[in-house]
């Protein structure tokens, strides 16, 4: 049941991107997604987006970024090694949906 609610969440946010044009002119890294880029995968990084979309919009100075996208619950249980690469990626992803959400940004406003 979930999983199927998060499906309908995805298949919304595509049909609104669609709608407003996102698509027109976009390159084809931004079109197709690949999953060499992350290893958590598309829905969660879609997840990931509403959180960087939510922080970036908000009026307050966000002083932990990373620190606000960790999965809790899957950190405590990784060794120091693990946690470090895990939060190396999750800056990368960082850097990428922001990068995302200003391209979005700019396009909304032309």
């Amino acid at each position: 049941m979930k999983e199927n609610s998060e499906l309908k969440k995805l298949a919304q946010s595509a049909k609104n991107r669609l709608k407003k044009g996102y698509w027109q002119g976009a390159s084809p890294e931004e079109i197709v997604p690949t999953r060499a880029e992350s290893e958590i995968g598309y829905a969660a990084e879609e997840e990931m987006y509403a959180k960087v979309r939510e922080m970036l919009t908000a009026d307050e100075c966000v002083m932990d970024p990373i620190g606000r996208l960790i999965d809790r619950s899957r950190y405590q249980q990784m060794t120091q090694p693990e946690r470090d690469s895990y939060v190396l990626e999750l800056a990368k992803i960082y850097a990428r949906l922001k990068e995302r959400f200003y391209r979005e940004k700019r396009r909304r406003n032309q």
